[in-house]
């Protein structure tokens, strides 16, 4: 397999008529296409060490690819998930369901799943839930449910433990805060709540942008009701110490290092907790975070929470679209440039032209965001500012709100916008460095195209 056609597994574009004398570059060692039966041999395995960017080539066998690209191409007609995805182990003994939504190309299996919305008003008749949520959601532009909405807020409304994987952008925060307010009930500065002491709801986030801005949401949702809702930070942890203050606060909403820092200097107790989730679950549960995650799992020690640990229905698991797959809705391209000095003059003229802003743009390093953004604004380009973990956590703030105000027309970062991050008004994203995995390259693009909108990626390809 070529190159180009590796790397447009991932959605990317390029013209190979135009580009015809760089294509030969990458294929002098492929053999030649047989015209007549329109196949090609397959050269996986002499794909240069370079360019085999998610080690495609590393113990593949041919057959096996093709048969796979064939099952993969016959059953996105049919917008069904293929069972390479479905990677669960499940008892077969074991009185399961299966339910999907082929138009949203949607599937939830375990045991006893709760039949998916179809609106949000069925959840006042459903589960009787207060009118202000739905109040909330129509001044905030909620029309109808999305896939992961649909299925994930009746299967967290029934206390069910839930595993979800939904592309970028299809409203997972609202999928998860919903019914977890709704369960709230009573706030716990009511004298009639019987609630008991300490926090009740914990969120986790890799990031400080993404805890502020599920946090955003949150206080959206709430409106009308007295929940104190709590993004963690040292000013509000100095507020905790106060025992009065701390056993009032309905929810927290942190990164893993802080509260664990509260937690063990006594000014947090999780013993009342009664929902705990994880966003971004696969960067939470990877070894930066995962020792700090369990410490704050051993924590919630309230004894319904145990005993659901040990005896309770198995979780149910709802995958969105394909897994590692960016929307549709993301026209997807790739640039091939000589060499890296060669990046810098390709993204000059680019900028130099009609564009949507704002724009981001993708690097690889600290150092990278911050010379490259100066290298924009040297060449005259209007309105550049650049984030990166680096920065104080004022200096951040300060660049995601100028960006959120439309004063930023050019943003350069790293990873730590690439998860979770919502910008309504992102249409173009840039992979300036191209990025060393399928998950990055998706998180990474997945800032536009959000919510139903179209957005484009460009991806700034060299050998």
């Amino acid at each position: 397999m070529e190159a180009f056609q590796l790397l447009s597994r991932g959605g990317a574009k390029f013209n190979k008529k135009r580009f015809e004398n760089d294509v030969k570059i990458f294929n002098k060692d492929s053999k030649k296409v047989d015209k007549g039966k329109g196949k090609a041999t397959d050269t996986l395995q002499e794909l240069p060490s370079e360019l085999d960017f998610f080690k495609y080539a590393q113990n593949t066998d041919p057959n096996t690819k093709r048969k796979r690209a064939d099952d993969t191409k016959h059953t996105s007609k049919k917008q069904k998930i293929p069972d390479d995805d479905e990677d669960e182990d499940e008892d077969s003994s074991a009185p399961s369901t299966s339910t999907a939504m082929p138009r949203q190309r949607v599937t939830a299996k375990g045991q006893n799943v709760p039949q998916a919305i179809e609106s949000f008003p069925e959840l006042a008749e459903r589960y009787e839930m207060n009118a202000q949520f739905l109040k909330n959601l129509e001044q905030n532009g909620y029309g109808e449910p999305t896939g992961i909405q649909a299925h994930g807020i009746p299967i967290l409304h029934e206390g069910r433990d839930l595993a979800a994987i939904s592309p970028t952008g299809t409203g997972k925060t609202l999928a998860y805060l919903l019914p977890i307010l709704s369960l709230l009930g009573l706030p716990a500065v009511n004298s009639k709540a019987d609630v008991g002491n300490g926090v009740r709801a914990i969120i986790l986030a890799p990031t400080r942008e993404l805890a502020h801005q599920i946090h955003n949401e949150c206080l959206k949702l709430a409106q009308g009701r007295k929940w104190r809702v709590v993004l963690f930070s040292k000013a509000t942890a100095n507020a905790l110490n106060d025992k009065n203050v701390r056993d009032k606060v309905d929810m927290i909403i942190s990164t893993p290092l802080r509260l664990v820092s509260a937690i063990q200097s006594g000014q947090v107790e999780l013993s009342n907790v009664r929902h705990l989730v994880l966003d971004e679950a696969d960067r939470m549960l990877d070894t930066e975070f995962l020792d700090q995650v369990q410490e704050i799992v051993a924590g919630c020690s309230r004894e319904g929470v145990q005993k659901g640990r040990v005896q309770c229905y198995p979780s149910i698991r709802v995958v969105v679209g394909l897994k590692d797959t960016p929307l549709p809705l993301i026209t997807q391209s790739l640039t091939y440039v000589a060499d890296d000095f060669s990046k810098l003059p390709t993204l000059l003229q680019y900028l130099a032209q009609p564009y949507n802003p704002p724009v981001l743009i993708f690097v690889s390093s600290q150092e990278r965001a911050s010379s490259l953004a100066e290298e924009l604004v040297l060449s005259g380009t209007r309105n550049v500012d650049h984030l990166h973990a680096g920065m104080t956590q004022k200096e951040r703030e300060d660049a995601v709100s100028r960006m959120r105000r439309g004063e930023s027309w050019v943003m350069v970062t790293t990873e730590v916008m690439a998860r979770g991050m919502d910008f309504k008004g992102v249409r173009e994203v840039i992979n300036y460095d191209f990025p060393q995995s399928v998950q990055s390259y998706v998180h990474r693009i997945g800032r536009t195209g959000r919510m139903g909108r179209e957005g484009k990626a460009g991806n700034v390809l060299y050998r």
